[in-house]
């Protein structure tokens, strides 16, 4: 049977991450299919009631299917909010809320915190996402960078634009970033400032969510950050990465993300302290949101769903 790479580099990523993750202490759920949403009428979850929070990255998602879901099953309640990976991991430890949301793999003293409480955290990769480099037009109308060139940014090492490349402006670089704890925040600088050593600068101004970073560059002239791919919009410029010079410059496209041709591609996850209970509201509510029609929910929201996995996986 053919398999498309695009495809094969998904399976291989997802089983990687799987391998991963059980070495470094916590579960991630591989989806070997969608899961089938046909459920007994008389099923108690129907009249339950669960929590969510974390990821600003995922929130929108959660929201979304939440809906969708309560629409369904009118017996049903889901109240979600937002705080970051770092409250989704931190109160679904703690038994705060059922389900955390996560746009990054546990930190290790996430994962001892865990295991200190007696919970084994459980990852249900539910989308896939790129950290996108964006800037205001006032910038260029387009721009290519390598990611040491966007370290140095961000670690207030270049200063004015015209340091960085010849023919940009010679106007102050205003970095913009997300708060400690953000999955994003972490993705970022686990893929570019932790290889080259730097710390992001403290001049660099901290915004809580990425609907937050979005208005900020598209206001505020010469300024730089960074946004999950379902943030984008046609009032910010979309910065070509490369992950080294001489190598090829990519831009964060659906295409992209989904081969992890993109440096910054990740999945998004949603997360329990246990392996949820069979048939009960947070079993069901995981189903749906990995089901066909969750993950249509998915692409409405502007990311991507997961890859379809060939018949044999």
């Amino acid at each position: 049977m053919h398999r498309s790479i695009p495809t094969l580099r998904a399976i291989l990523a997802m089983s990687l991450l799987f391998i991963v993750g059980v070495a470094s202490g916590y579960y991630v759920n591989p989806l070997l299919s969608p899961p089938t949403v046909v459920w007994e009428e008389d099923s108690a979850w129907r009249t339950d009631g669960i929590s969510i929070s974390g990821s600003t990255t995922v929130l929108p998602i959660a929201n979304a299917c939440a809906i969708a879901f309560m629409n369904k099953y009118t017996g049903t309640s889901i109240t979600i909010s937002g705080g970051g990976s770092g409250r989704g991991y931190s109160e679904v430890i703690d038994g705060v809320v059922d389900i955390g949301m996560a746009s990054r793999p546990p930190k290790q003293e996430e994962i001892d915190d865990a295991r200190e409480k007696g919970a084994a955290l459980w990852l249900y990769p539910i989308a896939l996402d790129g950290v996108c480099v964006v800037v205001h037009p006032s910038v260029n109308e387009t721009l290519r960078l390598t990611l040491q060139e966007v370290a140095k940014i961000f670690a207030g090492i270049y200063t004015r634009w015209s340091e960085v490349k010849p023919g940009l402006p010679d106007e102050p670089i205003y970095v913009v970033v997300r708060e400690p704890g953000s999955g994003t925040r972490g993705t970022f600088e686990e893929f570019v400032m932790k290889p080259y050593g730097y710390s992001v600068t403290d001049a660099a101004h901290v915004q809580p969510s990425n609907p937050a970073i979005r208005t900020m560059i598209e206001t505020t002239p010469y300024s730089i950050g960074y946004i999950g791919f379902g943030f984008i919009t046609p009032n910010m410029v979309v910065v070509a990465l490369a992950e080294e010079e001489g190598k090829p410059y990519i831009y964060p496209t659906t295409e992209n993300i989904a081969s992890f041709k993109y440096p910054i591609s990740r999945y998004l996850y949603l997360v329990t302290s246990t392996r949820p209970e069979s048939g009960s509201l947070t079993d069901r509510f995981i189903d749906f949101v990995l089901s066909p029609e969750g993950q249509e929910i998915v692409e409405e929201q502007g990311f991507l769903k997961l890859p379809k996995y060939p018949s044999g996986y």
